[in-house]
């Protein structure tokens, strides 16, 4: 039997980020590389008034605003805010225009398992708009996933260790804020802002949280369902 792809840890420093454009540099954080072959993600910086077009790839695209602000012009006549906590969801091949205020830096996700979503082709929410939720004495908020094949939140653990567990969903993970380890059948392994963990299905795991705040982290998985859904290995 052939053996499954293996969690993979990516910290910042192993992934510099390229120039592709002016004031434009992308770090690509999972991909087919590191058998991360459903969810791709990057991390995108525009230096202030940069600007920054394309179209969405894949089956659609997943973002989350982690600093900085700037304005999205895609679909509909006008233009979104973009600050930190702002989530959106651009539909398979839907072109749009990102130009930067402050430096800006987005998380994106491109969805590649699957078929196109038969949702809306643009989404834009926020972080403080989703109601928060608990499982354990852990809190999430889901940002993207009604009408959508996939679900993004955002996550907060508090200090300690939870038990391990693992999911049935294909997962990506990238801490946003907060120190802590990553418990995986290889090892335990450090994690900081700017992490990114790649979870395989059925993969047992466990993320501390040994810093005095909480770690904050980012998900998006596939197929859609509920961050609480777990089973304790």
């Amino acid at each position: 039997m052939t053996a499954g792809p293996a969690a993979v840890v990516r910290r910042p420093e192993q992934v510099p980020g390229q120039p592709v454009g002016a004031g434009v540099t992308v770090a690509e954080m999972l991909d087919d590389r590191h058998g991360c072959r459903g969810l791709h993600q990057r991390r995108v910086r525009l230096d202030g008034g940069a600007v920054l077009a394309g179209a969405a790839g894949g089956q659609g695209e997943a973002w989350f605003v982690i600093s900085g602000s700037g304005t999205l012009e895609a679909g509909a006549p006008g233009a979104a805010a973009l600050q930190p906590g702002t989530a959106v969801w651009l539909g398979s091949a839907l072109a749009y225009r990102v130009q930067a205020g402050s430096d800006l830096e987005v998380l994106a996700c491109t969805v590649r398992a699957g078929a196109p979503a038969d949702g809306p082709e643009l989404l834009v929410t926020t972080l403080a708009e989703c109601l928060p939720e608990r499982t354990g004495d852990r809190e999430f908020r889901v940002l993207l996933s009604e009408g959508l094949t996939f679900t993004q939140f955002a996550g907060l653990i508090p200090p300690g260790r939870a038990p391990q567990h693992q999911h049935t969903y294909d997962e990506v993970v990238h801490v946003l804020a907060g120190n802590g380890v990553a418990h995986l059948p290889a090892g335990a392994t450090e994690i900081g802002p700017g992490t990114s963990v790649y979870l395989p299905p059925h993969t047992p795991h466990c993320l501390e949280n040994r810093g005095p705040d909480v770690l904050r982290v980012l998900g998006v998985f596939h197929p859609a369902g509920s961050p609480a859904a777990k089973r304790e290995s």
